[in-house]
């Protein structure tokens, strides 16, 4: 799914607080995360280090450029997807919409994509990137953003049912196929694989990865892969859904990746690829909130929400809390850490990471809240703080980084997400009467909240269902 969901304004009844009804919402919430966690965190976890890998095998210039193309693929990803993946979990969520025909028209959309980038890449793309080979360049057009779409399509369905093994599964296979085919000098893989030609490996295990969990999700959720799609009335409802979600996502999309434009246009090669590492690494810190995310959503979407706002406020509180320590730490080592970690050229990435720290603090509690607001199928508030912390960004983008670099764009990035967090968590206060407070101060009733929806996921692992 994309790395944020969208969602709107919303009007709750202030309801007197009911502590066992949380505490039952939180330890279901729990129950789902804890199945979501083992494989969907193996699956980003087994991403990070291929990342790793690439990274200390062809340095800071050529894995930066592959990712900076990877970005301006995600983007394409964006506009073509047009969020449908959040239609998919919304809708089927709430069982409005027949998943078969939901599943053959999201299948076309994908493949009838491919095909418009395969045309695109193809007549016009060679002349824009004249450093990589022009038969690369389609080639990787068409399985990234083809694979993608099928693994995001294929990945809702999946997560709206609240099954997280195989879509994880197959993703934590492809990964560990990259990594092992990485041509090293007298390893197996190098002595058929070069440099170059590894990045056809690289791009194709996206589309490998793509048609191998649509393959699953429909074996599973639909009655074939030929048949009726979907009514028209259908149709018409779940696009003016993605549309509200894609525009959103659209917002997100830029105010998350848009210095990355800037720092390619302003910094050298090396600059940026030090900085592409330290926004993954910032990326790798989202895994958590997350995968909370990705329970929230089709549980508020189903409309069995509870008293979920208390839960929200505690995984906020909770999670800044861990990553407050997590990152004073690399505050503290960093310095050595990420030379050693990533490679040596990899020495420029320490300070832009510190400016980044309370951008990371930031989003780290919005996720679950952005979460929450898309499946109550709005999108006013959302919308809104995207929005205004886009300009805040892209203004000041475009002051500071021609003169202060990658350590701007990260002081600037992490401003626009503090704004975003403050407008959230002030509308969310309005809505819940919740003090600020609660969304960032642990106390030791929390910890035994904690372990006491440990205990009961423990206890009765199956009962899963909100």
């Amino acid at each position: 799914m994309n790395e944020a969901l969208t969602g709107a304004g919303f009007f709750i009844r202030r309801i007197p607080l009911n502590l066992s009804s949380i505490n039952d919402n939180s330890m279901q919430v729990g129950k789902i995360v804890f199945q979501n966690l083992v494989w969907r965190g193996l699956y980003y976890v087994s991403a990070f280090v291929l990342n790793l890998l690439i990274a200390r095998h062809y340095e800071a210039s050529v894995s930066g450029s592959v990712y900076y193309i990877s970005n301006l693929y995600s983007l394409l990803i964006l506009v073509m997807s047009f969020s449908l993946d959040s239609g998919i979990v919304f809708f089927t969520a709430r069982n409005q919409v027949d998943t078969s025909r939901v599943f053959r028209f999201s299948l076309c959309w994908s493949l009838f994509s491919g095909a418009m980038v395969f045309l695109l890449a193809y007549a016009f793309a060679p002349s824009r990137f004249e450093t990589m080979p022009a038969s690369l360049l389609v080639f990787s057009a068409v399985c990234f953003i083809t694979g993608n779409m099928l693994s995001a399509a294929a990945s809702a369905f999946f997560a709206a049912q609240r099954h997280f093994f195989i879509p994880n599964l197959i993703g934590v296979l492809v990964t560990i196929l990259q990594m092992l085919l990485i041509p090293y000098k007298d390893s197996f893989a190098g002595s058929f694989i070069t440099e170059q030609t590894y990045f056809y490996v690289y791009f194709g295990a996206f589309l490998l990865q793509g048609v191998c969990t649509m393959i699953a999700a429909g074996a599973r959720y639909a009655d074939g892969f030929f048949g009726s799609l979907l009514s028209r009335t259908d149709l018409r409802m779940l696009l003016r859904y993605c549309a509200m979600a894609w525009v959103g996502n659209m917002l997100y999309f830029l105010l998350y990746r848009i210095d990355y434009w800037f720092v390619e246009y302003y910094c050298d090669a090396g600059q940026l690829g030090n900085y592409i590492q330290v926004s993954k690494l910032g990326q790798l810190f989202f895994v958590l909130p997350g995968m909370l995310a990705g329970a929230v959503f089709p549980i508020a979407a189903g409309n069995r929400n509870g008293n979920l706002q208390e839960t929200l406020a505690l995984i906020s509180r909770v999670v800044f809390f861990t990553y407050l320590l997590c990152c004073l730490l690399l505050a503290l080592f960093g310095n050595w850490l990420f030379p050693f970690a990533f490679g040596n050229s990899f020495s420029g990435m320490y300070q832009p990471f510190l400016f980044l720290v309370p951008g990371i603090l930031a989003l780290s509690c919005l996720f679950t809240l952005t979460a929450y607001l898309s499946g109550k199928g709005l999108l006013a508030i959302n919308l809104k703080g995207a929005s205004l912390a886009l300009l805040v960004v892209l203004a000041g983008d475009m002051i500071f980084i021609p003169t202060y670099g990658t350590a701007a764009a990260a002081a600037v990035s992490s401003i626009g997400y503090i704004i975003y967090l403050v407008y959230i968590l002030l509308s969310l206060r309005k809505e819940f009467a919740l003090p600020l407070h609660r969304f960032f101060i642990v106390s030791p009733a929390d910890l035994r909240q904690l372990r006491s929806i440990m205990t009961g996921i423990v206890s009765h692992p199956k009962q899963d269902r909100i």
